[in-house]
């Protein structure tokens, strides 16, 4: 699967500041538990279910400074045990609801919910974090609204929304939902936008939060 910007935007804003044990569910090629190792001393635990995509993520860990930090495990989030909880979930989740799928399989896993879905994914989370611990998603608005209710099943949160728009004048197709085990009275809201107004150039806020991983900023 292509790397997009929203997922490079993601991995960047995941707040991991003195977290010490860290879940990515749905690793895909390793991405975002690579770019989680550059700037955290954390133990990351990172599951993919897809055969492919897991021996990618392996080669990737095992070729990165990072590799002492990173442990791949070949299964699905259902299957996952741990020998103790997290104080942060990451997930950029297959989030296609409902929608017409290719003949590529791998794809589809990739990008469908039917082998997790948002009910599964918020049961698994919630089993999964820890008391103190933190979730961040990534999602569009129509289909967080989808995994809200399964959220609030498991008491799970929202506690900051973080808005991702191509240009200020349009709108949000995709944001990051950070949730929690604890109720908050209102909700943080924030907005990214990628390119500045009537140009392909990068914001200065988008600049600023992906310096260290890309090369050419």
């Amino acid at each position: 699967m292509k790397v997009s910007l929203d997922a490079c935007l993601f991995g960047a804003v995941c707040d991991v500041t003195q977290r010490q044990h860290i879940l990515d569910i749905g690793t895909g090629t390793g991405l975002l538990a690579l770019m989680i190792a550059q700037r955290s001393q954390a133990g990351i635990d990172a599951v993919e279910l897809d055969q492919a995509a897991a021996q990618q993520a392996q080669s990737n860990f095992q070729n990165s400074i990072f590799h002492s930090q990173l442990t791949l495990h070949h299964t699905s989030i259902q299957d996952f045990q741990s020998q103790q909880p997290y104080d942060c979930i990451v997930c950029n989740p297959p989030f296609f609801t409902d929608h017409l799928q290719s003949d590529n399989a791998q794809r589809n896993q990739a990008r469908h919910n039917d082998g997790l879905s948002f009910a599964d994914l918020a049961k698994h989370m919630a089993r999964l974090l820890r008391g103190d611990g933190a979730i961040w998603l990534l999602l569009p608005p129509h289909e967080q609204q989808n995994f809200q209710p399964h959220a609030q099943t498991h008491r799970l949160h929202l506690q900051q929304h973080v808005e991702i728009r191509s240009r200020e004048n349009k709108p949000s197709k995709m944001g990051i939902w950070h949730y929690a085990l604890q109720p908050v009275q209102t909700t943080g809201r924030q907005v990214i936008t990628i390119y500045q107004p009537n140009s392909n150039e990068y914001t200065t806020e988008f600049t600023r939060l992906l310096a260290d991983y890309y090369l050419k900023l």
